[in-house]
């Protein structure tokens, strides 16, 4: 008897094995592509699947809900739960399958619903493809390489070990420039860099993406990058920031990180506005710079100053008088480049008959623009002693009209106060992203974040109308609420108070290679010839 029960029990166990392995097979074989799976399942109903990967291939496909709403368990070879698929597209819609193998061997798709209390529904399992381990990685290539230039690039690494060299030592800059399609506004930025052994990421600076952006390494080669949508009409500075991670000891316990400025770099966009007025003109005549100097009593100190003179200067003629912080940054050192060449734009201008006569003076930071410009002595002596000096100099019109004070940053901070005190010596105000987020306290604002208002935002908020007009310009990728926000701000308050202002945005950051180009804009809106 007790051997009879033992073939028995053997044989129910032979025959449910073989039924069971015969169902996983045809389980199995019905997961082949482009095959349907219609099935009905109940809320405490699980229905598994399983399929065989190599290392790298992939299956791709989805499971159309049917007035049920599912979620699909995946595990790996060692039955370790991967992920959960589970679609905000409740009981009717689709949840897409895409699963890259990362081991050898039979994975498990779990298909169940997580409401125990939903009604019987049905689902269709259907498998569009099974791909290859070369198809898999040039598919995922596509996906996750932003534009076809990296694609190609990519691709040719493959099976050429100077790929990435030859592609860098092809470029003079460290960026390209792509059209995408659709958009007639924006293009395509990649940057690219080869940073050093050590360095842990590399993160972008500057253009419209203010708090910078990170690189992502070229899959398997030595090429960092990143992608950023551009305007066509837009010129900024930008620049690349290694973080390093240096290590040392026996078993590398000790870890130091340092962060290295690596490269600054220029973009002009296709359709950047163009900057006639700044590079030298064949047939214009060229006015004299000489540098000088004068004491100030106010300051107690020789200051240093560049005047520039229109070419045939004429004595018995008035001029206007334009006067510019950081000369040396402005033109001021004679037979040297410099950042904006406000010599060379004010003899175009005049060519141009854009403007009339002019006298130019620009004055030095000496090194000490941080203190100098939000100083209030210093203003006295602007209007109390180099305005006089240069009448007593020159042949400058009387009124206070044909007076510009202009100024980057803190100088276009300093050209509004020094205006607000002394509005009878001065009556323009040329500033180019002012920095109106000074309070000139000991609790000073973030030059980021500020908490309150810049001191000259409340002054011409209280103060009464005075006779100044102001051109005013700011980089749409400034400094968010401080730069950007506290000029808009600053425009509104002197509106409101009846103030002319021309108010203008460009797109671009905090950066010469914009106010060189925007210096003559100010210049012909406050004595253009057309006033």
């Amino acid at each position: 008897m007790n051997i009879l029960l033992k073939i028995a029990l053997s044989f129910l166990f032979l025959f449910y094995t073989s039924t069971a392995m015969y169902a996983q097979a045809k389980l199995e074989k019905s997961l082949i592509t482009g095959k349907e799976i219609n099935k009905i399942i109940s809320p405490s109903e699980k229905h598994t699947y399983t399929f065989k990967l190599e290392n790298g291939m992939a299956i791709i496909g989805e499971l159309i809900q049917k007035e049920i709403d599912l979620v699909i368990d995946i595990y790996n070879p060692d039955d370790v739960f991967l992920k959960q698929i589970d679609s905000p597209n409740g009981k009717n819609g689709i949840e897409p399958i895409d699963l890259t193998a990362n081991k050898f061997g039979v994975y498990k798709l779990v298909v169940h619903s997580l409401d125990k209390n939903s009604t019987k529904g049905s689902y269709t399992l259907q498998i569009q493809q099974i791909l290859s381990l070369k198809d898999n990685m040039k598919r995922i290539a596509k996906k996750e390489l932003p534009t076809k230039t990296l694609y190609n690039l990519w691709e040719s690494s493959l099976t050429n070990d100077n790929a990435i060299d030859d592609f860098i030592s092809n470029h003079t800059e460290k960026y390209i420039i792509e059209p995408i399609e659709g958009d007639n506004k924006e293009m395509l930025v990649t940057y690219f860099c080869v940073p050093h052994k050590n360095t842990e990421y590399v993160m972008l600076s500057g253009g419209p993406d203010f708090l910078g952006l990170r690189f992502q390494k070229l899959t398997n080669t030595k090429l960092f990058f990143v992608t950023q949508r551009v305007p066509k009409d837009a010129r900024f500075n930008y620049g690349f920031n290694y973080f390093n991670l240096d290590k040392a000891g026996p078993y590398n316990e000790i870890e130091s990180r340092s962060v290295e400025h690596a490269y600054d770099g220029t973009i002009e966009m296709p359709e950047a506005p163009r900057q006639i007025y700044i590079s030298e003109k064949e047939g214009v005549a060229k006015g004299k710079l000489f540098p000088t100097s004068l004491f100030s009593d106010i300051l107690n100190e020789e200051r240093k100053i560049s005047v520039h003179t229109p070419a045939n200067y004429n004595s018995n003629t008035p001029h206007n008088l334009l006067i510019v912080f950081d000369g040396e940054a402005y033109g001021g050192r004679p037979n040297r480049r410099s950042r904006i060449p406000t010599p060379t734009i004010i003899d175009n201008l005049m060519a141009d008959n854009k403007i009339t006569s002019t006298v130019t003076v620009l004055v030095w930071s000496m090194g000490k623009r941080g203190k100098d410009l939000i100083n209030e002595k210093f203003g006295d002596f602007i209007a109390k002693e180099l305005i006089p000096w240069a009448h007593s100099k020159y042949n400058i019109y009387p009124q206070a009209n044909k007076v510009v004070l202009a100024g980057s940053s803190r100088g276009g901070f300093a050209a509004s106060y020094v205006a607000l005190k002394h509005s009878n010596s001065i009556g323009n105000v040329l500033s180019q992203s002012g920095s109106y987020w000074i309070k000139g306290t000991k609790n000073e604002n973030h030059w980021i974040y500020p908490k309150e208002n810049g001191k000259l935002i409340d002054a011409y908020k209280k103060s009464k109308l005075l006779p100044v007009n102001f051109y005013m310009d700011i980089g749409l990728y400034d400094a968010g609420a401080s730069m950007l926000g506290m000029n808009r701000q600053f425009r509104d308050i002197l509106e409101l108070k009846g103030y002319k202002v021309d108010y203008r945005e460009f797109k671009g950051g905090h950066s010469y290679v914009n106010w060189r180009g925007t210096l003559s804009d100010g210049i012909i809106s406050l004595i253009g010839t057309h006033n």
